[in-house]
């Protein structure tokens, strides 16, 4: 009589695997991953394009001004109303027979936070031969006298949020400065950022000589 064969040794269990893109399971995938050519072209397009945008943000151009916008007279510019320093009612035309420079700002835009500084240098500068205004385009009055006590400026500034003033001269930039001559007329504009010796140059070349 024959004795039975021994037991097969039981086999080893296959390794967990993990379902592929195909709905079949595929082993799980130890390398690292590497970014696609699309990935890293994307990066830097976006890169690219938010190094253009501070670019510009920070940088400033001359803007043109159409016949209706420098005409300035009654029904212009100069006669639409905004809020004063104590609480009233005013206009630019208020600073009539005086060289201008008005210059549009808000607390939310970072290069008029930093070309505030040097408006007040050049204002204390130049003290009484041009008359410097800020119109300030902020949410609230509140902001606004804040923002005003915050950057410590000493010249005017008044208060506007539904923006006419801006919106008529039409740049689309903040901030834009105008540059406004004795008798009512915007001889320039600057759209972007000023630096104190820019504004010497343009209020020397556009107001002083032709006051």
């Amino acid at each position: 009589m024959t004795s039975a064969p021994p037991d097969s040794p039981p086999s080893e269990p296959e390794p967990p695997s993990q379902p592929g893109g195909d709905g079949t399971n595929s082993p799980l995938s130890t390398g690292p991953l590497r970014p696609t050519s699309a990935v890293l072209t994307t990066v830097v397009i976006v890169v690219a394009v938010a190094t253009l945008g501070l670019l510009a943000l920070f940088s400033g151009t001359e803007d043109t001004i159409d016949e209706a916008t420098s005409a300035g007279g009654a029904g212009g510019i100069l006669e639409l109303a905004f809020t004063t320093g104590d609480g009233g009612s005013g206009s630019l035309s208020d600073y009539g027979g005086r060289p201008l420079v008005v210059n549009f700002f808000a607390s939310w835009c970072p290069p008029c936070r930093a070309e505030l500084p040097d408006f007040e240098t050049v204002h204390q500068e130049l003290g009484d031969r041009v008359t410097f205004v800020g119109v300030n385009q902020d949410f609230t009055e509140a902001t606004w006298r804040a923002f005003v006590a915050e950057s410590k400026v000493s010249y005017d500034t008044v208060f506007q949020p539904n923006s006419d003033i801006w919106n008529e001269l039409g740049t689309g930039a903040m901030p834009t400065t105008a540059f406004i001559s004795p008798d009512g007329e915007v001889v320039h504009l600057w759209a972007g950022l000023l630096t104190d010796d820019k504004l010497i140059e343009l209020i020397d070349e556009h107001l002083v000589e032709k006051s």
